[in-house]
């Protein structure tokens, strides 16, 4: 995976100039604040509608413009719609390249949520501790965007059963962990082929059956 570019050095595109900035980096509007801070991240439930029925990026919250933006995962793809808001090219750029998640320098979820925002955040808590995912940057146009509506009437996100102006790959996914038990007979596994390695080097034979 290519080494994660240096966050801090990414100036933020210019329509994004008045949102407020932490550690240096600006904070999406879409984020949600908890206890006078950002929890990058995690979205704020009601400004992800907001954005999705309104036709506004997540990042900058100013009008889409001729090309949108979504960040797509497999899992996205496989139910037919994202459930994040669209982006500016501009926007979705710095957030590749300011996100740990999107930039790869993270290859799991956090793990556990504060309480106050598991609450909020029930979708994204479920992937807390899992694998990160491959991530795709997808490109439509205004003509192409269409909203995804459960049984309910709830806004789902934005539907992906639409012509793609293009696709680009942002991450690929990370690798699972071992557990103990599969790291001991990968090391068992490891050290059987290493002899047999020495042994056809110095070509003595193994021991046959009498």
């Amino acid at each position: 995976m290519p080494k994660p570019r240096r966050s801090r050095a990414v100036r933020p595109p210019a329509r994004a100039a008045a949102l407020p900035r932490r550690g240096g980096l600006a904070v999406p509007w879409i984020t949600g604040w908890f206890d006078g801070r950002p929890s990058f991240g995690i979205n704020f439930p009601i400004r992800r509608i907001q954005c999705i029925t309104h036709r506004a990026c997540q990042f900058c919250r100013q009008p889409l413009g001729r090309r949108i933006g979504l960040v797509v995962r497999p899992a996205d793809a496989g139910v037919g719609y994202v459930d994040e808001p669209g982006m500016h090219p501009e926007c979705l750029d710095y957030a590749v390249a300011v996100c740990p998640m999107l930039n790869g320098s993270m290859d799991r979820y956090r793990t556990t949520l504060p309480a106050a925002v598991a609450a909020l955040v029930a979708v994204q808590a479920s992937r807390a501790g899992k694998p990160a995912e491959a991530y795709e940057a997808w490109y439509i146009t205004p003509s192409g965007y269409e909203i995804a509506y459960g049984p309910d009437g709830a806004v789902l996100g934005i539907r992906l059963d639409v012509p793609v102006l293009m696709k680009r790959p942002v991450r690929a996914a990370a690798r699972p962990r071992l557990t103990d038990e599969q790291a001991a007979l990968l090391r068992q596994v490891l050290d059987l082929e290493a002899v047999r390695a020495v042994e056809s080097l110095l070509e003595i034979p193994g021991e046959t059956p009498s």
